[in-house]
């Protein structure tokens, strides 16, 4: 009998959804799993048809549980590195990929979760999640972009603690800390994932790109860098048939109101 692929691939419209599917041992992701992500994300990177990804995690308990520990456990130093240089190299492809990428957080992510999902572009996660980087309680660290990717996400005393106690952070606290954008209920929370993707997937593809590299490059320099980096990306998109269709449209439909409500 074959075995299911562990990571799960689905379209609707516009938007992909990769699903861990590894939920007997709560979505850990072990190397393969790690692989084959990545794969998918630079898949999708150069499929027209896809305009917006989603991640998430097989059934509602965990989004993922992180590195398999039994897997981890039998890394030498040198297999730990190249572990590691995989796991950076998969979440630097979602990162920087031209498409955006939403972590559909539907139950606990710790560790290599937390870690996969700060890599994303937008995290929203369901009222019973949970994040965190729970390496310090077994005393190690993480080394998938924890100690770099939270600090610059939330301040730095919280990612401190954070990182310091290993302590779980519930759904509600990681919304207040600007971890996650939103925290919805169980009951409509695949609905407001998959209407928060098609809404971006309407938008067109080459604003989308230059909008999410404006932001990526313009926060690696200073302010006055960016904004030139900015007004350069600007022009170059105004100039896109999507644009100027765009641009037209706005044009039409307030002539179209001026005809049915004439001033008086």
């Amino acid at each position: 009998m074959m075995q299911e692929p562990t990571i799960l691939r689905s379209v609707t419209g516009r938007v992909a959804t990769l699903t861990i599917n590894r939920a007997a041992v709560r979505n850990a992701i072990d190397m393969p799993t790690i692989q084959l992500l990545g794969d998918e994300v630079r898949a999708a990177a150069h499929d027209t048809a896809i305009s917006v990804l989603v991640i998430t995690g097989q059934g509602n308990i965990a989004f993922s549980a992180g590195g398999d520990l039994r897997e981890m456990s039998t890394f030498t130093a040198l297999s730990a590195d190249t572990a590691m240089d995989i796991w950076q190299a998969t979440l630097g492809a979602i990162e920087r990929s031209p498409k955006p990428v939403i972590a559909a957080i539907n139950g606990f992510a710790h560790g290599g979760g937390t870690e996969l999902a700060m890599a994303c572009h937008i995290r929203v996660a369901v009222e019973h999640a949970s994040l965190g980087q729970p390496e310090i309680a077994l005393d190690h660290l993480p080394g998938a972009g924890g100690t770099q990717r939270l600090p610059r996400l939330v301040p730095l005393g919280i990612a401190y603690e954070c990182l310091l106690t290993g302590d779980p952070i519930p759904a509600s606290e990681a919304w207040r800390i600007g971890l996650v954008n939103h925290v919805w209920p169980v009951d409509v929370f695949a609905e407001r994932v998959a209407a928060l993707a098609a809404r971006i997937a309407a938008r067109a593809a080459p604003a989308i790109r230059y909008t999410l590299e404006a932001v990526r490059y313009g926060l690696e320099g200073s302010l006055e860098s960016g904004l030139r980096l900015e007004r350069a990306m600007s022009g170059i998109v105004l100039e896109t048939a999507e644009a100027q269709a765009g641009i037209a449209g706005f044009f039409a439909e307030r002539q179209r109101r001026k005809t049915k409500d004439p001033a008086p």
